[in-house]
């Protein structure tokens, strides 16, 4: 500690970012109860190898190393369950705020597609207005769509799937169906025809 200009264990833990605690148990050399994350701070602060660390601060009741490796098998374990955890909680937020965006067309959807199926004359356009939360959810994620359904643009074979005809690079081609990306990324070509 004096090599690297700390002259107490206070300051030591303060200038670790570890606790009290944390500096107690490695003056006590339990070594084998710090978190790792806590060991390589406080050995990088001390300028010294994780092996001298061990060497310095060893535990007074040396372990096996069969015991040294179930802790840290342990370890791994509960980092593993973290992380777990983790994605489930992230995909349970994601699904959430995009039922969220949904809403209107999940409540009212159900209600057009009965009165369309019972009705024969029921007007399609009176649909549309229903998925625009699918536009806002897509437009939410960055997701802009690639070409309007029956325009005419000059072809790009990165952007456009040609499925009728031949045409070279910056023909004027017809739009059949969108398609969609997202930046840069392509998720699907437009289909377009000559």
């Amino acid at each position: 500690m004096q090599k690297v200009s700390i002259n107490s264990w206070r300051e030591l833990y303060r200038s670790t970012g570890t606790s009290a605690h944390t500096i107690n148990k490695l003056r006590s050399g339990n070594l084998n109860t710090l978190r790792w994350e806590s060991i390589i701070k406080i050995s990088a602060i001390l300028q010294i190898s994780i092996d001298e660390f061990t060497v310095i601060f060893g535990e007074r009741q040396p372990k096996s190393q069969h015991q040294s490796i179930q802790i840290l098998q342990q370890e791994y374990q509960q980092l593993q369950q973290q992380l777990q955890q983790q994605r489930v909680t992230l995909q349970s937020e994601f699904q959430f705020e995009s039922l969220q965006i949904l809403e209107s067309f999940l409540t009212y959807f159900p209600t057009a597609k009965h009165a369309a199926i019972n009705n024969p004359d029921f007007p399609a356009s009176k649909l549309f207005p229903l998925v625009g939360s699918i536009d806002r959810l897509i437009q939410s994620w960055g997701v802009t769509v690639i070409g309007d359904v029956g325009s005419q643009v000059p072809y790009a074979p990165r952007w456009h799937q040609l499925v009728a005809g031949t045409a070279s690079p910056d023909q004027l081609v017809t739009v059949r169906y969108v398609g969609y990306r997202q930046g840069e990324k392509l998720i699907f070509r437009a289909k377009v025809g000559c």
